[in-house]
């Protein structure tokens, strides 16, 4: 899959992001649906562009936010099947995307930790400022893509993937 960035996205954010982005493995998270009408690729491109700017507002670290926001969902399996834990998904995923995240882009504590933190208050407290801000991005971005409500990346497709 090609990537097609929008002059509109930050060339800040972007140099954070794009390793990310350009991971076969993660571009994955485009066959999952999630909430309802957008794909997790896409909730999780709002949360790290989300996260991005606030951390920049509110004095974290920018790349930290970016990248765990991009990987906070990093769970190659539809959300809607039965854990193997049997564990609600709320408490099982964030383990499996810090641990994908580890295995595959060799992640920081901090981002570890914002990613395993990311649905409280269904899990951890979270332990840092970008840990707080990507929970907060969470819930603002779901709550944005259960009313149908197009947000940060997803208007005008400021990105898109396209077969190769």
């Amino acid at each position: 899959m090609e990537i097609e960035v929008s002059k509109e996205v930050a060339p800040a954010y972007v140099a954070h992001v794009l390793p990310i982005l350009q991971n076969a493995k993660f571009q994955q998270l485009g066959r999952y649906t999630h909430h309802f009408w957008t794909n997790r690729l896409m909730h999780s491109l709002n949360v790290s562009y989300l996260s991005w700017r606030m951390a920049d507002l509110f004095g974290a670290d920018a790349s930290v936010a970016a990248r765990a926001g991009l990987l906070h969902d990093f769970c190659l399996y539809d959300f809607h099947e039965k854990t193997p834990t049997g564990e609600h998904q709320a408490f099982y995923h964030p383990k499996v995307a810090a641990k994908n995240s580890k295995e595959v882009f060799q992640i920081s504590e901090r981002e570890w930790d914002a990613i395993l933190s990311h649905m409280f208050p269904l899990g951890p407290l979270p332990r840092n400022k970008e840990a707080w801000i990507i929970t907060v991005a969470d819930k603002i971005c779901a709550l944005m893509e259960v009313c149908h409500i197009a947000i940060a990346l997803a208007r005008r497709n400021r990105v898109m993937f396209v077969s190769a």
